[in-house]
């Protein structure tokens, strides 16, 4: 984990309320695809990616945020984005110091949800990824169409060290503002350059 703050922020004594899912409208064929994300102590260690595709490692990227992105700890950020209904997506959230976002440093966490309904899934503690795999329809309401699953690397672990599935997330890309890889260290932390 980075140095601690010179000022440790305060530590909440339970988690954050959930916020009411927001709606908005998508063009016909296309869902609403609402991440809520609550940041930890450390927020500029976390980013996500969204992808389109039967596997991640050939799926599309339809958005994605870079490390340093979150700036406030404790903070709430909520991103929309409009996606193929009926399409299979995976959303991957990871964490560069690979302690996830709850609860060792603050008490981050995640929510996805479709069309403004309840979320339909819920994380925050896993170790450097998480990676959820669901299909986009419009409605829970038939839940026999509706896949969702969630692969957890747990803390000090490796979801797919040697898998097929290594892909350019985890990698250094043309993209990215930090061109370190995944098992590349900074020599200071972003925390660390602001109390410069």
């Amino acid at each position: 984990p980075p140095a601690p703050f010179q000022t440790p922020p305060p530590t909440p004594s339970a988690s954050p309320s959930p916020s009411p899912t927001p709606t908005f409208s998508c063009p016909p064929g296309q869902v609403g695809f609402i991440l809520t994300l609550t940041t930890d102590n450390y927020p500029r260690e976390t980013r996500w990616v969204l992808k389109q595709g039967n596997r991640w490692s050939t799926a599309t990227r339809i958005a994605t945020t870079l490390y340093g992105s979150y700036t406030n700890w404790q903070t709430t950020y909520i991103e929309t984005q409009c996606i193929e209904e009926n399409e299979v997506f995976y959303f991957q959230i990871l964490d560069k110091e690979r302690d996830g976002i709850c609860c060792d440093y603050g008490l981050g966490t995640y929510s996805l949800a479709l069309n403004g309904q309840e979320p339909f899934h819920t994380g925050g503690v896993f170790g450097y990824k998480e990676r959820t795999r669901f299909n986009a329809i419009s409605s829970y309401n038939n839940m026999n169409t509706f896949i969702i699953e969630v692969e957890t690397e747990p803390k000090g672990g490796n979801i797919d060290s040697a898998s097929e599935d290594y892909d350019e997330e985890d990698s250094t890309s043309e993209d990215e503002e930090d061109s370190t890889g995944e098992d590349e260290e900074d020599s200071t932390s972003d925390d660390e350059e602001e109390e410069s």
